[in-house]
């Protein structure tokens, strides 16, 4: 029965993370208040209420890319941009992204952007 729930539970988290492109942000002993590490800030969620929740990062990454979609991004630019602390979970996050053609990756540069490759600028 206890594997079985452990199945049940790993099944939901892969369809979280197929959905939003991040893991599921784990709940903290208060409750009310959990820290989404895959973000790098807090989220204040009132699991009562169901309110809505702040964007993904997948949304977050897509709307500031989506803002100079010509523009090659370095991750810490990124990171700073979207108040990001946690550099090296970012970096993870935008592989994963260009795995799943989300965004480009320029590996000679490592910079990041939208769009077709050959449209790209350097800034």
């Amino acid at each position: 029965m206890r594997e079985l729930q452990k199945i049940q539970a790993s099944t939901e988290n892969l369809k979280y993370i197929a959905e939003h492109g991040v893991p599921r942000p784990r709940e903290s002993a208060e409750g009310s208040r959990r820290t989404d590490r895959a973000r790098g800030q807090e989220a204040d969620v009132d699991d009562s209420e169901g309110t809505e929740s702040s964007p993904s990062r997948r949304e977050q990454v897509l709307g500031l890319l989506g803002q100079a979609p010509r523009r090659s991004w370095k991750v810490r630019d990124i990171a700073r941009a979207l108040h990001i602390e946690n550099v090296k979970s970012l970096r993870t996050s935008m592989d994963d992204f260009v795995r799943n053609g989300v965004v480009h990756k320029n590996h000679d540069t490592s910079t990041y952007f939208l769009g077709d490759s050959t449209a790209q600028t350097f800034f």
